[in-house]
């Protein structure tokens, strides 16, 4: 049993009794069956602070089986139990009877429920407030680029060693959610074709979707706007005696999405996908051949792993299909991991 209790201007506080199995010391319990943080049980004198708030307690070295202890969780302390740690009785050899054995159950089946309480508690003050996190992935890309009516192309790798963003996410109401995100990301380039290699300005981008999911639907369905700046070679111009050089174009897409939360072996996964169309296009210098600016599609796969509380994996497959001065298709896979605050 537990509640959550605040006062005006103070963060919150979790309360609940946890029981001993018995022989352990209080320490003990509060670290391996509660799992708080033993840095915590130390910061400001808390572990005396329990102390005192038991003291009705006959021995805090080698509690009694079944003995009731009062506990506060300081808000945001991240709890980590240790299941798997060894149990003590209060006479160590003695077997227990059946009796003993039923009422440890109901200890360690009470101390579960207190833990995970708590932890549900934490996860409804997360959902409810602005979520952050920080992310980094490495790529591979490939860039095709040719002119229209004719057999001229370039060939080229676009790999990413670094790619480093942040993300936003927060619940509106029961139905609708808001997300954002933006990224910088150094690229490596070299034509194949060319056996020429191009130094390539850093991209990045950024978006803003609002998400609405009913109680009953599968998926929740999410629309909004990316904005991102690429390089693209002057493929057009070559033929014309021209020295390989980039331009970099600025499009803002309109995009439409699907997302779903599942389990698969245990673990939380995330999945996205969705497909963009661009609304509006820049350059920073019109080809000499044809001034036309880009235009076209981007499609986009994700998937997010929970690993932890906070850590997470993820990778995506991202997809350009666009027309301006050349014909462009870009496909890039990557992975990474991220940090949620």
């Amino acid at each position: 049993m537990f509640a959550t209790c605040a006062l005006a201007g103070s963060p919150l506080i979790k309360t609940g009794h946890v029981y001993a199995h018995g022989g352990e010391s209080l320490r003990e319990l509060l670290e391996s069956k509660v799992g708080i943080p033993g840095h915590v049980l130390d910061e400001g004198g808390y572990f005396e602070k329990i102390k005192r708030w038991n003291s009705s307690l006959e021995n805090s070295s080698s509690l009694m089986p079944g003995e009731r202890v009062y506990v506060e969780v300081p808000y945001r302390v991240v709890l980590t139990p240790n299941s798997r740690s060894k149990r003590k009785n209060l006479n160590v050899g003695q077997t227990l009877s059946q009796k003993s054995q039923r009422k440890t159950a109901s200890i360690i089946n009470e101390n579960q429920k207190l833990v995970a309480a708590i932890d549900r508690d934490d996860d409804k003050e997360r959902a409810d407030r602005w979520n952050y996190s920080l992310f980094y992935a490495l790529s591979r890309g490939s860039l095709q680029e040719g002119i229209p009516n004719s057999n001229i192309s370039t060939e080229s790798s676009q790999d990413s060693p670094l790619t480093l963003g942040f993300s936003t996410f927060k619940r509106l109401s029961y139905d609708f959610n808001y997300s954002g995100s933006l990224y910088l990301s150094k690229l490596d380039g070299g034509l194949s074709d060319q056996n020429e290699s191009v130094s390539l300005p850093w991209e990045y981008g950024l978006n803003s979707y609002m998400g609405y999911q009913r109680e009953n639907w599968p998926l929740e369905v999410y629309t909004g706007l990316d904005h991102e700046r690429f390089s693209s070679y002057n493929t057009e111009e070559l033929p014309s005696g021209e020295p390989l050089t980039t331009r970099e174009h600025t499009l803002t897409f309109l995009t439409l999405g699907i997302s779903k939360k599942f389990e698969w072996f245990g673990k939380q996964f995330l999945a996205k996908a969705s497909y963009s169309s661009s609304i509006m296009s820049s350059q920073s210098r019109p080809s000499k051949i044809n001034p036309q600016e880009f235009e076209g599609t981007k499609f986009i796969l994700y998937l997010n792993m929970k690993a932890s509380k906070d850590w997470f994996y993820h990778g995506f497959y991202k997809q350009h299909d666009l027309e301006g001065a050349t014909a462009l298709h870009i496909a890039r896979v990557g992975l990474g991991f991220g940090y949620t605050f």
